[in-house]
């Protein structure tokens, strides 16, 4: 294959996507050369570096969010905005933050609550635009939480795996639901999931207890209980039931074993937790004749050859066994089939031998395609001699990462495919790392030093991360987790867990048979870029959005109305925007930038002529995904590296608790209320306490605009720092202070829950007085005469929360304000705040400063450090307490989508 007869090189597909993207939608390929380019080829990728995979309750998870585009890993001019969530294992989402999205790079961090449940959590990426490509570059990475000794959140408690009398097996579980819904009080609905099989039960309370006893199949491997309270509310648990499993699973390299012919198999072991178990044994066939032998690599994945297979004959894998008293276990390989073909590719330095056999195609045309990342690079038909065709093809031409060969048969069908990785390491990104010290002293600022260069040692401008951390309680899990060469080389392109995938790229050495082995078995059939296209009818989305639909614009007489849609927003800056429907009554607003956690809009409508008209609008709701979690993920064990660090992070998180009652006390001021009260307000004082915050009413109508419509929405638009007001399923206005429970006083008087619907609508002319106490007195006694309607409040009262207090110049109470036309308010989520990674700084430091121990695991982490046009850039942070070595961490991607990654290590002594 010298010169191949089509061919198209990797720049193309940046030329095509604008043509895609500008014109309409179709699936594209080369006219000239009538090679595929698939839909998939013009998806982002989106990679988020985490600080680590380890955390503890009270902990902040930081990421820095790289999207680029698919296939050439150029950071994306196409979305400007990401979701990021976090996902707990009773698949609810925990978390939802939106990142803005410039040139590619953004960053975030989600706060985990101290009362958190123990377990594993999936935190994953999206955009809109790879929305089109269903699940497939959703970006997916499962860490590990742990909490204090002393929390008890299992809801789902003694396990036990029993056998009855004929031997059956049974699973004994007790439930204690009341941990997650203290309301649950009869009826508990139990998901089972054994293996593949699933079940639903319902369960009541015996003797004040919730019992599950389930017969199971022997042999079972997992087990997943996931248990749903009256009120919805969910806990879900995975265990191993059979310690001892292992699944051997055999992969031919071109898909399938083949009569006369011999093959290359690559095989993965996997133990009781998924994890890759090292094996050894022997090849044998029906009568127990050694064929050949096989062991794996640390990851529990190798290969071996076996020769002229026989269809009339089966064949097994013997393991070695450990001590002589096991039985050995025979793993059967798949069935060799009577008619096929193999293919065979094979490293030869810079080149790729590729064969090819056929036992039924002797002197046949064949075609073969070399593809990279959905695109054809190029395809030359040959023919096979004898049933045999070989080549030797050069990759110097071909881009890093995993190719695709495939043959196919006259008709172009294909008939084998097998992936190879093309290794191509001084085409990454270059970083030299260079400290100003080898050695440090506890609490010395250090200086680090980077330049990026690309292949011919010229300075290439990137964007850079900084992470330090202490090497010995997080460097093994830094060095083997995902990082951005695996996963824009590996992860993002094969479906599936990879187990330790910065162990494939550690320390810049070639892991050729590792990748090769990897790809025989995890890329035989899960290779992202080989599904069918289908249109993409999703926008990419470049900013905050709002759109929806204006119903109700039409009428037999009249026909269509034209009208005018005015939003408000209530962000930091506020906005005005104006619109006129399309012909459907759809509109779409794209929003200058707002960060926070939500904005509340206004939207109006109204006629030409300014008129308003009361034609309700429905805006578009933007849905997460479905969540798909790896329940297997939660059974992980815990390694005493990772055992260690929890003890540090909970030693860590006592010693500054200890060290703030000992020093950090903080005095709040006092609220003092002078002159006399009416007499209403004056009770209101003295049975639950003095308010927090006074506007007086004065204030409020001073701030009333034309387009309000009742007190909530003066609030809304200029109270947000005091008060949240946001519009609930039932389409109508609440208000919560602190995100906790507020009930509404209005002149002293009691208001039911179920008036609460009119508040919104008081006049801010009839308001003297909007006060909020904050944890008053006797709030779970208020709370029931609120909700008097609702049994067994005494148990659902929330024991604390806040008090509105507001008071008329009527002074007699809530009246029924009728809600104005044409008027649609509620609130949206805006770009997330990005955080500042707060450490010590010790310039000066003093003898009283050393009695705060420093103990951080986490030194620094800086997601942002952009090198000049020299390639360079510098770095500075202080160091902690811990002696021994540190660990600085720099991935790195370029304007022009090179990659790169690298460790540096230093001392800390005395």
């Amino acid at each position: 294959m010298k010169k191949p007869s089509k061919k198209i090189d990797t720049k193309t597909i940046t030329t095509l996507f604008w043509i895609f993207f500008l014109f309409p939608i179709f699936t594209i390929q080369s006219q000239e050369n009538n090679l595929n380019i698939s839909n998939t080829s013009f998806a982002e990728k989106i990679y988020l570096q985490l600080d680590r995979k380890v955390y503890t309750n009270g902990d902040t998870v930081w990421f820095k969010c790289i999207v680029s585009n698919a296939s050439e890993h150029i950071p994306s001019a196409l979305s400007g905005v990401l979701y990021v969530e976090l996902i707990g294992a009773d698949e609810s989402i925990r978390q939802k933050k939106i990142i803005k999205i410039e040139n590619g790079i953004g960053q975030g961090n989600f706060e985990l609550d101290k009362k958190i449940p123990k377990g594993n959590y999936l935190i994953r990426a999206y955009t809109q635009w790879n929305q089109n490509f269903d699940n497939t570059f959703m970006f997916e990475e499962y860490i590990q939480v742990f909490t204090n000794e002393n929390q008890n959140h299992e809801a789902i408690q003694n396990i036990k795996l029993v056998k009855d009398e004929a031997n059956n097996d049974h699973l004994e579980v007790f439930f204690n639901p009341q941990l997650i819904d203290s309301l649950q009080k009869n009826k508990l609905t139990v998901f089972v999931t054994v293996d593949d099989k699933k079940d639903t039960l319902v369960i009541k309370k015996e003797k004040n207890k919730y019992n599950l006893d389930y017969s199971i199949k022997k042999e079972s491997q997992f087990a997943t209980l996931k248990i749903e309270t009256e009120n919805k509310k969910n806990y879900t648990k995975t265990f191993v039931l059979n310690k001892d499993f292992l699944d051997l699973q055999f992969f031919p390299e071109s898909g399938e074993l083949v009569n006369g012919l011999t093959s290359r198999v690559g095989f993965k072991a996997l133990d009781a937790n998924g994890k890759g178990k090292v094996i050894e044994g022997d090849i044998i066939d029906e009568k127990e004749n050694i064929l050949t032998s096989f062991k794996s690599n640390s990851l529990g994945m190798g290969s071996f050859i076996i020769n002229n297979v026989d269809s009339s004959q089966k064949y097994y894998a013997k393991l070695k066994l450990a001590s002589t008293k096991e039985k050995s276990q025979l793993y059967p390989l798949p069935a060799v089939v009577a008619t096929g073909n193999t293919l065979a590719v094979n490293k030869q330095g810079d080149k790729v031998l590729l064969k090819v056999v056929s036992n039924y195609m002797k002197n046949d045309s064949i075609f073969v395609r070399v593809s990279f990342r959905g695109t054809d690079l190029y395809e030359e038909k040959v023919s096979l001699i004898q049933g045999f065709y070989q080549s030797l093809i050069s990759t110097v031409q071909i881009p890093e990462g995993i190719i695709s060969f495939t043959i196919l048969n006259n008709e172009k069908h294909p008939i084998a495919r097998r992936l190879y990785f093309n290794e191509k390491p001084q085409n990454r990104l270059k970083i030299d790392l260079l400290a100003d010290k080898n050695k440090y002293s506890k609490r010395e600022l250090t200086n680090v030093n980077i330049q990026t260069t690309n292949h011919n040692q010229e300075p290439v401008k990137s964007n850079t991360s900084l992470l330090v951390i202490n090497k010995e309680e997080l460097g093994n899990m830094q060095s083997v987790r995902q990082n951005i060469l695996s996963y824009f080389l590996i992860n993002s392109e094969l479906k599936g867990n990879i187990e330790n995938p910065g162990y494939y790229f550690k320390d810049n050495t070639s892991k050729y048979y590792d990748l090769d082995v990897l790809l025989l078995t995890q890329g035989w059939n899960k290779y992202n870029y080989s599904k069918q296209d289908k249109p993409l009818t999703i926008n990419p989305e470049r900013s905050l959005t709002v759109s929806g639909r204006v119903n109700n614009l039409f009428s037999e007489k009249k026909g269509k109305k034209d009208v005018e849609l005015t939003m408000m927003t209530s962000g930091k800056n506020r906005a005005f925007y104006k619109q006129i429907t399309d012909s459907l009554g759809r509109f779409n607003f794209n929003l200058n930038d707002e960060f926070g956690k939500e904005i509340a809009i206004l939207i109006q409508t109204a006629k030409s002529g300014d008129r308003k008209i009361s034609n309700s609008v429905t805006l578009d709701k933007k849905k997460s995904p479905a969540v798909f979690f790896e329940h297997n993920k939660s059974i992980e064990q815990v390694d005493s590296i990772v055992e260690k660090f929890i003890k540090k992070s909970k030693k860590q998180k006592e010693v500054e608790e200890k060290f703030k009652l000992q020093f950090g006390g903080i005095l709040l001021n006092e609220v003092n209320i002078s002159g006399k009260m009416a007499p209403n307000k004056q009770k209101v004082t003295e049975k639950y306490g003095k308010p927090n915050t006074v506007i007086s009413g004065k204030e409020i109508l001073s701030k009333e605009k034309k387009w309000s419509y009742g007190l909530y929405s003066v609030l809304l638009f200029n109270y947000p720092d005091k008060v949240r007001i946001e519009r609930m399923p039932d389409q109508n206005l609440y208000a919560t202070v602190n995100n906790e429970a507020t009930l509404v006083l209005v002149d002293g008087i009691v208001i039911p829950f179920h008036d609460y619907v009119h508040i919104p609508n008081i006049s801010p002319s009839e308001v003297s007085s909007f006060e909020i106490i904050e944890n008053p007195n006797g709030f779970s006694t208020l709370y029931c005469e609120v909700y008097r309607e609702l049994s067994g409040c005494e148990f659902a009262a929330p024991a604390w929360g806040n008090i509105i207090a507001i008071y008329t110049h009527a002074g007699i109470g809530l009246g029924g304000a009728q809600k104005p036309k044409g008027l649609t308010q509620t609130s949206i989520p805006v770009f997330a705040e990005s955080q500042e990674f707060y450490a010590p700084k010790y310039e000066n430091i003093q003898a009283d400063d050393w009695q705060h121990p420093d103990i951080r695991t986490l030194i620094h982490w800086q997601p942002i450090v952009v090198t000049d046009d020299s390639g360079k850039a510098t770095a500075s942070f202080y160091n902690t307490d811990n002696k021994g070595e540190v660990m600085v961490v720099v991935e790195a991607i370029s304007d022009t989508g090179e990659i790169g990654y690298q460790e540096l290590n230093y001392e800390i002594n005395d």
